[in-house]
Formats: structure tokens, sequence, C-alpha cells
């Protein structure tokens, strides 16, 4: 059993450390192209993107495999009766969530997206993009990694642990350092490791199934990029307190959300 664990310790290990590796490959591809034309990069910055996304994925099936067996479905994502609803529960929870902290900023006048930008290509290219990200992410961190956690040190430490993790390894957003104050890069990471833990217990309430986070964050990204700028490329008024993910308001939004997918989860299962 000794064995056992301490082989299951180091595939954990080496998991977190290729999802670094992966990340850091990003980052290098987006630095070294800086001084290129426009187009050209963001055409390589672009394929990078999806290229980090196939990775992680990649890095999914191999790891499974590692363990003899079992397949990425097993992970939480087969379809199931329960499916449908499920990834509407999440996408209520995550849109009301990230809307909340919206209209706080609508009232007391933080930054917003103009009107003018919003359209319909806008919308239709984060739908794209949220899609494979929201799916990816939560196969590889809640899905994975932190179930793997959960094996060897239980269930708070894994969804803790992984959503520090998935906190930190968004680390580009702050790149280069000095680039953004200290004080920012540490609300953001509080506020991004309050989301995994949100994520995290989402997928526990739904019964071990990814399809409430995948939903969650799927919605919570699409309202953040659609109408908020996208900081710190743009500037805001006071990020600390009105930009969502940047901002304390960010955490009553990852609350309300939870609360909603308590809810309607538990309402889904007294229906039953």
């Amino acid at each position: 059993m000794a064995q056992q664990d301490g082989g299951n310790r180091l595939r954990v290990l080496i998991f977190v450390l290729a999802l670094l590796a992966i990340h850091i490959m990003y980052e290098v591809i987006s630095s070294l192209t800086a001084s290129l034309d426009m187009s050209i990069r963001a055409l390589i910055v672009t394929g990078a993107f999806y290229g980090t996304l196939g990775l992680m994925y990649v890095s999914v099936v191999v790891f499974l495999r590692w363990e003899n067996g079992g397949d990425v479905a097993g992970l939480g994502i087969r379809v199931e009766k329960e499916t449908t609803s499920q990834i509407i529960v999440g996408l209520i929870a995550g849109s009301v969530g990230a809307l909340l902290v919206y209209f706080i900023a609508v009232y007391f006048g933080g930054s917003l997206r103009p009107a003018a930008e919003i359209d319909a290509d806008l919308i239709a290219n984060e739908i794209l993009l949220t899609i494979p990200v929201a799916v990816v992410e939560e196969l590889t961190y809640r899905g994975y990694l932190m179930t793997r956690v959960e094996r060897l040190f239980g269930r708070t430490i894994a969804i803790l642990g992984t959503s520090i993790w998935f906190a930190l390894l968004h680390f580009g957003w702050w790149l280069p350092l000095g680039s953004v104050p200290w004080h920012l890069i540490l609300i953001f990471t509080f506020n991004l490791t309050l989301g995994g833990i949100v994520l995290g217990l989402s997928y526990y309430m739904s019964g071990n199934r990814l399809w409430v986070p995948i939903g969650f964050h799927f919605a919570w990204n699409v309202v953040a990029f659609v109408l908020f700028p996208i900081f710190p490329h743009d500037p805001v008024l006071m990020p600390e307190i009105f930009q969502i993910e940047w901002g304390l308001t960010t955490i009553l939004g990852f609350i309300l959300g939870l609360s909603l997918v308590w809810v309607l989860v538990q309402e889904i299962k007294n229906r039953k």
C-alpha cells in the first residue's frame, strides 16, 4: 500500500509539473513573438493557445493510461439523464454570479466595455474560445487532478490545493513582473483560488460530475470577457474593487454563484 501511494504521489507531482511546463511554453511563445507583425503574432499566439489546451487534454489521457486504464468520460463527463439539467445549473449560477459583479460596477461607476464594442462577432468569438477552455480546464483540474489528490490527502486538501495551483497557473495575466501592482496580483490569485474552490465544490455537489463546473466556468468567462474590459491590457478604474476576477466584488459573485449551485442541485435531487 505504501509503495502504491508513493507511485500515486509521484504521478500527481509529475502531472502538476507537466501543467506548469505547458503554461510556461505558452508564455515563452507569446514573449518571443512580441516583435512580430500584429496579425502574424495573433495567428501564432492563437495557435499556441489552442495547442496549450490540446496538450492539457493529451496529458490527462496519457496519465489515465499510466494508471492502467480508465477513460476521460470516467472523470465526470459521461452523458447521462441529468446532464442537461446540470449544465443549465452551471450556466445559471455562473452567469448570475458574474452579472452581480457587473451590476455593482454599473451602479458604482466601475469600468465596463463600451456598448459599441459588444456585437454578435464578439459574443460568438468569446463563446468559441470559452467552450474548450471550460471543458479542458475542468477536465484537467477538477476531473483528474483534484480526484487524484483526494485519494492521497482527502477532499479538503484536494479542493484547496488544486484551486491554489489553478490560480497560480494563471500567472500569464500578470507578466512581466512589475506590469501589475503586487496587491492586484494577490487579490487576483485569491479570487481565482476562490473560483477553483467554487468549481470543486460544484463538482462534488453534483455527484462527482463535471457538467455543473463546466457550465459555471463557461458562463462566468463569457460574461466577464464580453461585458468587462480586458485588464491589464486595457486600463480600468479601481480594478481592485470593480474589475471582474481582479476586484473584491468578485468574491460576492463567486459566493452567490456557489449558493445558486447548492439551491438548484438540491431542487433537482428533490424532484427525483
